[in-house]
């Protein structure tokens, strides 16, 4: 038996982890979680393992999970220890603005200004691979629009794909 999972991803200064809090209190019936909350020196694969543990141990439940992580780098979900109980695998892709994602690390701080600029360019890549992907990974620009409507959004996605047939 398989189990549907549903995972946010974008990269630094995306608004994952933002949007991620808001659906925690909207989306009571599904467990929410943020993917760098558990990533220890960088082991970014065993916290993926974990992660997909838990999903799978929701899933028993008849719970959903909805991950906010930048997958598939660091984060491969496809190639983790329990990713054969999930099935299929729902994506929807966090972007924003150059310039919003300055904003935002600035403000976050410990980034370079190198470190940005490839943060960026690493983002048009994402953006444009789900695009090209079959089906097209819905992709949603979060530059100037407020966290709610970054969750409605999200919220819609999930729930037009549940409960699984």
């Amino acid at each position: 038996m398989t189990f549907p999972l549903f995972v946010v991803t974008g990269l630094s200064g995306s608004g994952k982890s933002t949007a991620a809090k808001e659906i925690v209190s909207r989306m009571r019936d599904f467990d929410v979680y943020d993917m760098d909350k558990i990533v220890v020196r960088q082991d970014y694969q065993t916290a993926c393992n974990n992660w997909l543990r838990i999903a799978h141990s929701n899933a028993l439940g008849g719970r959903g999970t909805i991950l906010f992580g930048c997958v598939p780098h660091p984060y491969n979900v496809e190639i983790c220890d329990h990713s054969h109980y999930f099935s299929p695998f729902h994506y929807f892709a966090l972007y924003c603005s150059d310039n919003a994602r300055i904003q935002r690390l600035t403000a976050r701080g410990g980034w370079t200004l190198a470190g940005i600029e490839h943060t960026n360019a690493a983002s048009k890549e994402l953006v444009y691979r789900a695009r090209q992907a079959i089906p097209p990974i819905p992709a949603l620009d979060t530059s100037s629009m407020p966290v709610a409507q970054v969750a409605d959004q999200i919220e819609k996605w999930v729930m037009s794909k549940w409960p699984p047939a």
